[in-house]
């Protein structure tokens, strides 16, 4: 499935006549970088009035779609926050319908529902900025010998742990983690993901299932 483009009308903000105009109602994140480099600068679906030249951006709705990150969402424009609950349920009946007829939207993880262009852009922001962290806590894993143990993208954005978690020795267990993660976290403290962790290991909380 590539991305695709929509065409309707659009109502321009100084009150000019409705015009027709095209704009993007899915975007493939995997497959056009491009396209997710201007949703992320806040350049995607801007359109021009043709009577005043007025450039806005045309808020409507919009399905984000990154297999490989395991990450799909479904985002309601910024003025349907007010009866989101509303417009979440027609929504997860569009997801339903897309799961159905689609073979590439079999997939085991739950959407992301979300009202707003902004809300989007602060999921992808933080996924760039698990898998800085993610990065390096693989290199300096590398470093000091520990093997690493990759969790499923959706699993570890859900659950706010790094992609990848350094394991002391050959045994995938808390304590083999929990000592790995501490010798990582000594080297760079600023590793939130990582330190989220192995707070949590160390509360009891169960290992997260690697893949």
């Amino acid at each position: 499935m590539k991305s695709i483009k929509g065409e309707g009308s659009v109502n321009c903000p100084n009150g000019c006549e409705a015009f027709d105009a095209e704009y993007w109602t899915l975007v493939r994140g995997d497959k056009d970088g491009e396209l997710k480099e201007a949703l992320i600068g806040g350049e995607l679906n801007l359109v021009s009035c043709p009577s005043c030249g007025e450039m806005f951006y045309h808020d409507r709705d919009i399905v984000y779609f990154d297999p490989p990150k395991e990450l799909l969402v479904f985002v309601s424009p910024k003025a349907e926050k007010d009866k989101f609950d509303e417009v979440k349920k027609k929504m997860q009946k569009d997801f339903e319908f897309l799961r159905k007829n689609l073979s590439e939207m079999n997939i085991s993880y739950s959407p992301f529902y979300l009202a707003g262009l902004e809300e989007l852009k602060a999921l992808l922001d933080y996924d760039e900025h698990c898998a800085c962290q993610s990065e390096v806590i693989a290199a300096l894993s590398a470093q000091k010998g520990f093997k690493l143990a990759a969790l499923a993208p959706s699993h570890a954005r859900v659950k706010g742990y790094p992609l990848y978690i350094p394991v002391a020795r050959d045994k995938y267990d808390a304590e083999n983690v929990k000592e790995a993660a501490q010798a990582v976290l000594a080297e760079n403290p600023a590793l939130t993901l990582l330190a989220a962790l192995l707070k949590d290991l160390r509360e009891g909380k169960e290992l997260p299932p690697k893949i």
